[in-house]
């Protein structure tokens, strides 16, 4: 394997550069978390999703308010000016299909946004492109899939149950299938670890050495925390600023702190909104006679519905496989 990174000048460099001082610096506050969590975090379950909800709002929440400038790339050579109407019409098309598949086939749904869910996560880690580009894709985007699964199929079992409503397909799914799947995954992850620490050494490469360990950091994470929190501490502290700082990178005719500064503005007012709206709600559905977990699922499909064309759109622009 070859360092891309090492053939890049100007703004593809410093961009490039951006993205491995952010590795290293996410890298550190998950391996610190691991290390702390278990010692100083309450174990309640409120406290769990307090801390979930701050990080999808907070961090994810912004890389995602962004879709415009993805419809934007993708869209606009299409259908010129009207490309907003595309936007819409696609966004509202494919979020209303995922809302009634949660409602109607919700353990297919599942299946379906966990196996894009790992497309996405692969193709916006990835930045190699040579032919084992697709090994490394695998091993990384499923990852925060498998390491769950292998570390706490219980668990696991048990939300995706409550999820699908259907207790006995999850534990089905989980035992007789994903911790298998997730086994035979392990192979991969240890070649392409293995060949990232070869390259590291034998290369010297600066870019080799971060994707080791963030593979190795992951497995501490989802062994040593809650599901839940590992997931989305991955998610939020590595997927999504890569997420705003590809998305930048690809902004034409501006130096590259204009154009992270401008990608980084135009977030602002959607997360802000979001963040009120979200709050207002929940202080409107605190009281009533509807269970909180319900309510919670709910939410869950309605996030879903969201991410799915979010992460369609990423795969056509930013990420896309070459």
């Amino acid at each position: 394997m070859h360092d891309m990174n090492a053939r890049e000048t100007g703004p593809d460099a410093w961009f490039a550069d951006l993205r491995r001082a952010h590795a290293v610096s996410a890298l550190a506050v998950i391996a610190l978390c691991s290390v702390l969590f278990p010692f100083f975090a309450p174990s309640s379950v409120f406290f769990q999703l307090a801390l979930v909800a701050s990080l999808l709002l907070l961090i994810s929440l912004p890389h995602a308010s962004l879709d415009q400038y993805l419809a934007l790339i993708a869209m606009q050579p299409l259908l010129g000016r009207f490309w907003p109407l595309g936007f819409v019409a696609f966004y509202g098309c494919v979020a209303v299909t995922v809302a009634f598949g949660w409602m109607f086939q919700p353990a297919a749904t599942a299946l379906a946004f966990a196996a894009l869910g790992a497309i996405h996560y692969g193709l916006g880690d990835v930045e190699d492109r040579s032919r084992l580009r697709w090994l490394e894709i695998i091993a990384r985007g499923v990852a925060p899939f498998a390491l769950a699964v292998l570390f706490n199929p219980a668990e696991l079992g048990a939300f995706v149950g409550w999820l699908i409503l259907d207790v006995r397909l999850a534990t089905i799914a989980i035992y007789d299938y994903a911790i298998p799947a997730a086994i035979v995954w392990q192979l991969v992850w240890a070649v392409v670890v293995i060949r990232q620490m070869w390259d590291a050494m034998a290369n010297s490469s600066a870019q080799a050495g971060i994707v080791a360990a963030e593979m190795s950091i992951l497995v501490l994470a989802f062994a040593v925390l809650p599901p839940l929190i590992a997931f989305v501490l991955y998610a939020s502290l590595l997927h999504a600023p890569r997420h705003i700082i590809d998305l930048a990178r690809r902004i034409p005719g501006a130096t590259p702190l204009r154009a992270l500064n401008r990608v980084l503005r135009a977030a602002i007012i959607p997360t802000a909104l979001t963040v009120v709206m979200v709050t207002a709600a929940f202080f409107l559905v605190s009281d009533a006679p509807v269970p909180r977990s319900h309510i919670l699922r709910i939410v869950i499909w309605i996030g879903t519905s969201f991410a799915t064309p979010h992460m369609i759109l990423t795969l056509l622009t930013v990420r896309r496989p070459s």
